[in-house]
């Protein structure tokens, strides 16, 4: 049986996280990196672009969200900083659009927690 890459797996749970809060994800997993595409139905062509870009630090290597420009979100156990990340940069378009806005929070307690017992490994 094989074994999900580690950048896949991050990339499930915050599309997860990101679906759940009213924002719509494609994973482009067949191409290198893996990609997570984020955008809204009030946005035609425009949104975001989000891949795993593995940084070290003092012999440590953490894994981090960046997006299509090189921006850092958060890393992978900052979710609800790459959340509202995301929110600042697609939610202002979506409003300009005449749409509500999707949350830039985590939908509920509950359904973090149970994500988070997943786990990111």
């Amino acid at each position: 049986m094989m074994r999900t890459p580690r950048e896949q797996r991050q990339l499930d749970q915050l599309a997860e996280l990101l679906s759940a809060a009213g924002w719509t994800t494609v994973a482009r997993y067949e191409l290198s990196p893996r990609l997570l595409r984020v955008t809204h139905p009030a946005l035609d062509r425009t949104g975001l672009t989000v891949h795993v870009e593995p940084l070290v630090a003092r012999n440590c290597e953490v894994a981090w969200f960046s997006d299509g420009v090189g921006r850092y979100l958060g890393t992978c156990y900052q979710l609800p900083q790459v959340m509202a990340a995301i929110h600042d940069l697609l939610g202002p378009l979506v409003a300009d659009a005449g749409w509500p806005v999707p949350a830039d929070a985590l939908p509920n307690r509950r359904n973090w927690q149970q994500l988070m017992k997943k786990g990111l490994r």
